[in-house]
């Protein structure tokens, strides 16, 4: 082959590989800076010690609390039909979350609530729903990525309906996000055994085992070094699970996973994922 062909075919291939490693450093670059603007959300959130409005700041409505009021209705929809709740169990729990950090609320009939508070009930009915079909009824969860707690308050909430003791609750999240849900959490759980892990752990020094994993939009959101850090420290202590899965195409993850799209469907790409 001639000599400058060669070279022009090395030059080719450097400059793509050049290309394409200056396209992975942006991708995890970016990801870095959504989860900065995240935590200086709510760094700035914290100035305020009764959490007074934090779910109508625009910079963490980017990220939480952002349930549209069609999505509202087909989770309320769906509470009533696979629950069985009455409009009084509803705003049992509602009534309770929505009172914390002004959320924007939407009117449903005679109910004047949240979306996200609805979202968050009716995920804690799927995660029951999976608890009981493994079998687990006395449980140890782990959450990847715990939003404000809202999730947690309503597992907690609704345990008994489901005949479930939740012996002990660990979030694992940035340390803002943490001392976000030690504060919201404190007003609604003192007598709950909750642990509080940084992120930075990956979970590595829990030493409880067969626990049950929850991360709804967040594992698969995150740079795949941690997602493999958290296949290596987290997972081996985890035994059943459920996921809503965003933003990436699932792949094998060490269990026998079960994949359906989420519903109702708030990314084009969203799976629930059960194991």
């Amino acid at each position: 082959m001639d000599t400058t062909i060669i070279i022009i075919i090395a030059f080719i291939l450097i400059i793509a590989l050049i290309v394409v490693i200056q396209f992975k450093q942006n991708k995890k670059e970016g990801g870095n800076r959504v989860y900065n603007e995240y935590e200086d959300a709510i760094s700035y959130i914290l100035k305020d010690k009764n959490l007074s409005n934090f779910k109508r700041d625009d910079s963490y409505r980017a990220k939480l609390e952002h349930v549209r009021w069609n999505e509202g209705l087909i989770y309320l929809g769906l509470i009533r039909k696979e629950m069985g709740l009455s409009d009084s169990e509803i705003m049992g729990y509602c009534s309770l979350n929505d009172s914390v950090g002004d959320p924007i609320l939407k009117q449903y009939g005679n109910l004047h609530i949240s979306p996200t508070s609805l979202r968050y009930i009716y995920h804690a009915h799927l995660i029951f729903t999976q608890c009981k079909l493994v079998g687990m009824n006395n449980i140890d969860f782990v959450e990847v990525g715990g939003g404000y707690g809202g999730l947690c308050f309503a597992l907690h909430h609704f345990a008994d309906k489901y005949k479930i003791r939740i012996k002990s609750y660990t979030i694992i999240d940035l340390a803002n996000p943490l001392e976000l849900q030690k504060r919201y959490l404190k007003k609604f759980l003192n007598h709950a055994h909750l642990k509080f892990v940084n992120a930075s752990t990956f979970g590595k020094n829990i030493h409880t085992k067969n626990m049950f994993l929850i991360s709804n939009y967040c594992f698969s959101e995150i740079s795949p070094e941690n997602q493999h850090n958290y296949i290596k420290y987290l997972f081996p202590k985890v035994k059943h699970g459920f996921m809503v899965w965003n933003f990436i195409e699932p792949y094998d993850i060490g269990f026998d996973t079960t994949i359906v799209d989420e519903y109702p469907q708030t990314g084009k790409t969203n799976k629930y994922i059960t194991f």
